[in-house]
């Protein structure tokens, strides 16, 4: 899957809320790429943090993903049990989260070489090798 980026829920999150003071930035870095990869952890969180924190009405949100998952730039990656194995493997090797590591995991195993994220505990990685798999982690904010 060379040339797309991993997005992570808070990239989505600031793209598709007007409101927020990264969104100009975020919605630009999606637009100006070749290509975004998505996972239906990040979708679904990215659902819940624009209806439950941010207050938007839920079909609005929902609408909002939808115009991100029919775009032809955007590839949606299955979660697997293999997906599901791969990132238990990560969580336990890297000390990740049970969510974080879902979506590093789905990235990797999808050979996605970059990843955007405005989360200060996934940035600080940069880099991360594993099983013969390698991936940036950037702040495009």
């Amino acid at each position: 899957m060379e040339g797309l980026i991993g997005l992570d829920t808070n990239i989505l999150v600031y793209a598709l809320d007007p409101t927020l003071p990264e969104h100009s930035k975020a919605k630009k870095v999606i637009l100006s790429s070749d290509g975004v990869a998505i996972n239906s952890t990040v979708v679904h969180e990215c659902y819940h943090t624009l209806v439950f924190r941010r207050k938007m009405p839920p079909t609005d949100s929902k609408l909002k993903i939808l115009e991100l998952l029919k775009d032809s730039r955007t590839s949606f990656l299955n979660m697997t049990k293999g997906v599901s194995l791969f990132a238990l493997d990560l969580a336990t090797k890297m000390n990740l989260g049970g969510r974080d590591s879902l979506i590093i995991g789905c990235y990797l195993h999808n050979n996605i070489a970059e990843i955007y994220s405005h989360d200060e505990d996934l940035t600080k990685l940069a880099s991360l090798h594993f099983k013969r798999k390698h991936v940036r982690i950037i702040d495009p904010i």
